[in-house]
């Protein structure tokens, strides 16, 4: 059996290891997808996927399949959203936070990852062309951004769903994958083996401290939360970097990436379109979870 032990490196504040596991591992590699009408096993055919009751579900031009049923109103991230997003992500500036995850996945050696909440497929991407052997399921619920994902035409199995919603099988996946995305820990849960890792990216203390105080008068850290039941924390660390963005459009579309685009008024907003560079700290907390068997 292989095992993995967390390190830290340089740039990386390292809170906890515990002791190592063994991994779990799949035998073989099959689709696992799952009919979101009757939750029947889905089976691709040429140009489409199709369960045992005759649901289908046509594969788009560029490769991806959209199990998001008709009468869902939420659609994510719309196309100009997706566009700035991808355009400040392929500049490099979390180039460091895309290393570790790979870095990070090559010591757990799942045989089956989902990353759900996959947006443009930056990390995921990344992910498969460093493990080319991993079979990988990207999910998100903007089309535009599965749409954006699957360009990089890598082997990544891509699909429009809701993340609180995976069209995936029971107990299947090795590792979940969250990455600034909506969590809903019991359907994590349901399709990780038991065993099974869940790796959480979210904002560090003091990520993106300086484009706040572009923003709000009064600037607090982050809070930092941990602690899920039914998972034990086998690492939690702080990824620290700082960027320079001399760039306006980086600078908005950074600003659209986070949170506070939607929180903030419309006047406070309105003063970062002036910025021609910004100095900002970032940072990313990211936690291994391992299911408890």
């Amino acid at each position: 059996m292989n095992s993995v032990i967390l390190f830290p490196r340089k740039g990386i504040t390292f809170f906890k290891i515990t002791k190592k596991y063994d991994i779990i591992t799949n035998d073989e590699v099959n689709d696992m997808l799952k009919c979101p009408k009757c939750g029947s096993e889905l089976i691709k055919e040429e140009r489409n996927y199709r369960c045992c009751n005759d649901h289908c579900f046509d594969i788009a031009k560029r490769g991806y399949v959209n199990l998001v049923l008709g009468s869902s109103k939420a659609t994510g991230d719309d196309k100009e959203m997706v566009k700035s997003r991808t355009r400040f992500l392929h500049h490099g500036y979390y180039e460091n936070l895309q290393n570790r995850l790979i870095e990070i996945i090559q010591m757990l050696q799942p045989s089956m990852l989902v990353d759900a909440g996959c947006g443009e497929g930056y990390y995921t991407n990344a992910i498969k062309q460093s493990a080319t052997d991993i079979e990988l399921y990207g999910f998100d619920l903007s089309k535009y951004a599965i749409d954006e994902a699957c360009k990089a035409h890598c082997g990544v199995i891509y699909g429009v769903c809701n993340v609180f919603h995976l069209p995936l099988e029971d107990h299947n996946a090795d590792t979940v994958l969250s990455v600034f995305a909506p969590i809903d820990i019991n359907e994590n849960s349901r399709v990780l083996k038991p065993g099974g890792y869940f790796i959480k990216v979210g904002p560090g203390p003091k990520h993106l401290y300086q484009l706040k105080e572009e923003l709000y008068s009064d600037v607090y850290d982050n809070e930092i939360k941990t602690g899920y039941e039914g998972y034990e924390l086998v690492s939690d660390e702080i990824l620290h970097n700082s960027i320079d963005i001399t760039d306006s459009e980086d600078i908005w579309a950074l600003f659209q990436m986070t949170p506070y685009y939607w929180r903030t008024p419309k006047k406070q907003a309105e003063k970062l379109k002036l910025l021609t560079s910004l100095h900002t700290i970032t940072e990313f907390h990211i936690s291994v979870y391992r299911k408890e068997c």
